[in-house]
């Protein structure tokens, strides 16, 4: 139980200088912060984990993000681990779901490999047919007939034009009514048509199911295809959750260039990392089933004809087709045809296990009042019925709540939206990535703890190739004697200066590009540290006799619960219609390690929790 305080300059300067020259000089005590002893309820714990040098490869790594961590390389084009067949034999087989209706699932698998070359044409597949069949553990048999599709992807750069991307093809077959509760072996059809394979999972529980409870969720974001990244599939597996919330940034495809899947160009995107990323996490996903999200490594704009605009909510191929290969890959929960269509694959709501409300946002499409998306949404919002589902968890890719210095409130503009309707229905939880680490927020509401708000749970920390994020915004870093809050700033103009001159400005262009005109992106709150410190980067726009209001804290916030700059990944396991259990497991040395763990439990104290569970939540417990 850690808070860390800013301590004087002369003593940071010297620890700097000492570890400059010793890596041991990390455990001096006073060498990021003075460690003081949380006080009050276990229930409202503050812990505050420091960037760890065996994590990074080092204690210089910990301060300049320039300097590659340690185990974030990809997998090598062509090694073993991201290898698939090429001559007909399913692969990158994954389950998408439940659907709304708790009992039907999708199957997606490829078959054969990518073209890559010029003057490709898109074959038709119209009249192909994908089969599946499901075997139940009561010796049910049932075959279904799903869709073949392909997608093609043209550069708009003429250099590319020798790195045309036609992909493998694509089948989808929805498994319709299957019981619940049930596990079901499955086979899948190769490129001829015979069904092949030895596959199997188990169907969640229904709201009508006898056992509902308990019921195992995992959480993961950012996941990638690197080692780090195997590590967290293989404890996500080991845990054995029945369904995996994934909250987007699945490749990072678009961090190759075009041409080559090994070179970090930036020129277009390497659409075969979409392929071996399936390959690789096939073990996971073709055993249980994922609600997946669109997010900005999804939005692939670079170098082809799409854009995004806060008034454009239709997109398809040829003329604005950002998206394209998640939505040809990942059909959103429910589809049951045109598959690959952009348009509806970008916000969904489905019903876990019978009693859960999950509501997946994007906020890379327009969501303004107004908007497809946020009509869409209200009317979802209304519609929940707490006697059915008394858990209603949200989940988009950017955190609105969180303490590290990479994408440090990006999301003002889209809360300025929608935090009120969270709050308004009750929203229990809501599930984030983006941000490459691990953040637990207290239950709270526009930057203050609040028992009547949801909690936010970033969990980016799924191991992709761009490594974790290492700083806090109210550490000092040893280059300037600042805070890391200090130097923030988007076009080399900063928040103060931003918020006077243009509030509409902060965040960067592939955020703001879905922002209606005059969102606000700026705000300032007063003091609220666990270290009870000032608040840093004050604004000049306080008012005369008020409080100084600041764009962060100088220590943890008190609406902070939990923060590790290091991957892993989370499981939350429902108890019952009002208990549920969550924890974060740190992936360490191979091994994954229970970090954070606490009881949520909700009661009976808030207006905006409607049924027979009707209340808040307060932290039961944690270790």
């Amino acid at each position: 139980m850690v808070a860390y305080l800013r301590f004087a300059a002369v003593a940071a300067l010297l620890c700097v200088a000492q570890a400059m020259m010793d890596d041991d000089s990390w455990l001096t005590p006073y060498y990021r912060r003075s460690v003081i002893s949380e006080v009050g309820a276990a229930a409202w714990e503050h812990h505050s984990v420091p960037c760890n040098p065996d994590v990074v490869g080092s204690t210089a790594a910990c301060f300049n993000a320039g300097i590659p961590a340690v185990g974030n390389i990809d997998y090598h084009w062509g090694a073993p681990e991201i290898a698939y067949p090429t001559t007909g034999e399913p692969w990158g087989v994954h389950l998408t779901g439940p659907y709304p209706d708790g009992r039907s699932y999708l199957v997606s698998w490829y078959t054969g490999a990518a073209t890559v070359g010029a003057n490709l044409t898109k074959p038709d597949t119209s009249s192909m047919k994908a089969y599946a069949t499901a075997k139940s553990s009561k010796g049910h048999t049932l075959k279904f007939t799903g869709s073949v599709i392909t997608y093609m992807r043209v550069y708009t750069l003429p250099e590319l034009a020798n790195a045309t991307y036609l992909s493998p093809y694509i089948h989808h077959v929805v498994l319709k009514n299957l019981e619940p509760f049930t596990s079901y072996n499955y086979q899948v059809s190769d490129m001829s048509g015979k069904l092949v394979g030895s596959y199997k999972f188990k169907t969640l529980v229904t709201r009508d199911s006898k056992d509902i409870y308990p019921l195992k969720i995992g959480l993961m974001a950012d996941v990638g295809q690197s080692v780090n990244t195997s590590d967290t599939r293989d404890h996500l597996i080991a845990n054995k959750p029945r369904v995996v919330i994934h909250v987007g940034d699945n490749t990072y495809a678009d961090v190759y260039g075009a041409s080559n899947p090994d070179t970090h160009d930036g020129k277009g995107t390497n659409q075969q990392r979409w392929d071996s990323h399936a390959q690789l996490w096939q073990p996971l996903m073709s055993t249980v089933p994922v609600l997946n999200c669109a997010a900005n490594h999804e939005l692939e704009t670079s170098y082809i004809a799409a854009s995004i605009n806060y008034n454009t909510s239709t997109f398809s191929f040829p003329t604005n087709y950002p998206f394209q290969s998640y939505s040809a890959r990942f059909p959103v929960p429910g589809t049951t045809s045109k598959f690959g269509e952009i348009t509806p694959n970008l916000y969904y709501s489905t019903v876990i296990g019978g009693v859960v409300k999950l509501i997946t946002l994007s906020n890379y499409s327009p969501f303004q009042p107004g908007s497809p998306q946020h009509t869409w949404a209200m009317k979802e919002f209304a519609a929940v019925d707490r006697k059915k589902t008394p858990w209603l968890f949200v989940q988009f890719h950017a955190p609105p709540y969180h303490t590290y210095y990479v994408h440090y409130k990006e999301m003002e503009c889209f809360m300025s939206v929608y935090e009120d309707v969270f709050y308004q229905y009750g929203v229990d939880i809501v599930l984030n990535g983006h941000v490459h680490a691990y953040e637990r927020t207290h239950p709270m509401y526009k930057y203050k703890p609040d028992s009547c708000g949801p909690m936010y749970i970033v969990i980016g920390d799924g191991g992709n190739v761009e490594g974790p994020y290492r700083n806090f915004v109210d550490e000092i870093n040893p280059a300037t004697n600042k805070t890391y809050c200090e130097s923030l700033a988007y076009n080399g103009v900063g928040p103060v200066a931003m918020a006077a001159s243009n509030p509409s400005g902060w965040g960067p262009g592939y955020q703001r590009a879905a922002h209606a005109p005059n969102c606000p992106t700026l705000s300032f709150q007063p003091a609220g540290s666990v270290g009870g410190g000032p608040v840093l980067v004050p604004s000049n726009m306080t008012k005369p006799g008020d409080a100084p209001m600041g764009f962060c804290q100088s220590s943890q916030p008190v609406w902070s619960a939990y923060r590790d700059p290091s991957f892993g990944h989370a499981i939350l396991e429902l108890l019952s219609h009002s208990t549920a259990h969550f924890k974060w497991y740190k992936n360490m040395e191979g091994s994954a390690m229970v970090m954070d763990d606490v009881v949520l439990e909700r009661l009976d104290a808030c207006p905006n929790k409607a049924g027979p569970v009707k209340g808040g939540r307060r932290l039961l417990h944690a270790e």
